[in-house]
């Protein structure tokens, strides 16, 4: 693999570094990755015979240890792709983007290039200070539709703290599902809520509309249900980590939770793949005039119909459908969108 040189660089700075045969030294440069002990912020260094790699500290790896002079890096390389020793011909499947939750990296990889997942795991730990440990994503799994992940690289916690708009969300990401393409999303409906509001979150999560909403707004009370017990438990602890108090979660399934709480003024139903099994039981538990924050994943030429499905529902309950505003979000597949709609029923 190339070593690259990076611009612009600053002054020379002493550091340790293993001094490794031009031969060896792939291999080298992904332990001390793996180990953490390999200096991002220093140029390595080669010459005709070898390459040094500035560390941290000691290490022995059978390779001598020395003090040099290296060039700080002032500019740090982004795009991991740039950092993947792949034959040429499967570059085009590297994965363009990835998700980052914390210190975890979770990237989608093609059958074409799972078999490299451990190099492209280390070049983003490489391109990304932040990051200690990548994940690949194996797919949605279970009754609570977690994500199935796969340690690739570095670190083996699955455990991380997500910041967000100034608020933290602690989490595992291999026991709950937190998505942080819906940032945008999550302040978009909180700037919605009104002083007093009573809000139902339908599928909380680790809770972040509900504290968003509660950290930034004004309701009289949020109740946030997850059927995930690991969901609530990470969401009763993140109530404290945001240090808010209108938040009450409530452990089991929407369908039946909702029926015991109070009539609402707004709904969230973030459950793309299966919130219009719900949508009957929310428009029953919503104050006349009320709001419902509705997403699906489908196709565009799907779009009519279901608005149309959706009125009758309302028009069966008597009850009147009147489209607030209707938002893609973002892209799900080369076929599917995901779909915000804000809805307000009479």
């Amino acid at each position: 693999m190339p070593y690259l040189s990076l611009k612009p660089i600053c002054v020379r700075m002493k550091s340790l570094c293993v001094v490794v045969p031009k031969k060896k030294a792939e291999p080298v440069r992904q332990r001390l990755m793996s180990k953490g002990i390999l200096r991002k912020e220093l140029q390595i260094r080669s010459d005709s015979q070898n390459v040094y790699f500035p560390v941290t500290q000691r290490v022995d790896l059978c390779y001598p240890v020395e003090t040099k002079n290296f060039s700080e890096i002032k500019e740090q390389i982004k795009d991991y792709r740039v950092l993947v020793d792949l034959p040429d011909d499967l570059r085009e499947y590297l994965p363009s983007s990835y998700d980052v939750l914390g210190s975890i990296a979770i990237v989608k990889v093609s059958d074409e290039v799972l078999p490299h997942a451990s190099k492209i795991g280390k070049a983003i730990i490489a391109a990304q200070k932040a990051v200690s440990t990548v994940c690949v994503d194996v797919g949605v799994m279970d009754e609570f539709r977690t994500r199935g992940v796969k340690v690739v690289a570095g670190e083996k916690n699955l455990e991380t703290v997500h910041k967000e708009y100034g608020l933290v969300f602690k989490m595992d990401i291999s026991k709950v599902f937190f998505s942080p393409r819906l940032a945008t999303e999550r302040e978009t409906v909180a700037n919605q809520v009104g002083p007093g509001e009573t809000v139902v979150d339908m599928f909380a999560g680790v809770g972040p509309f509900s504290i968003m909403i509660a950290k930034t707004r004004a309701p009289r009370i949020i109740y946030a249900i997850d059927s995930n017990p690991e969901a609530i438990r990470y969401l009763e602890e993140n109530i404290e980590l945001n240090k808010v108090k209108t938040v009450k979660p409530v452990l089991g399934d929407a369908r039946e939770s909702i029926v015991d709480l109070e009539a609402s003024d707004r709904i969230i139903m973030n459950l793309p793949h299966s919130a219009n099994d719900f949508l009957l039981d929310a428009i029953r538990a919503l104050k006349p005039g009320g709001t419902i924050h509705f997403y699906k994943i489908m196709e565009e030429v799907e779009l009519e119909d279901r608005m149309n499905e959706m009125r009758s529902l309302a028009v069966e309950e008597g009850r009147v459908m009147k489209l607030l505003a209707r938002r893609k979000v973002k892209s799900y597949s080369p076929s599917l969108n995901f779909y915000a709609f804000d809805l307000s029923f009479l």
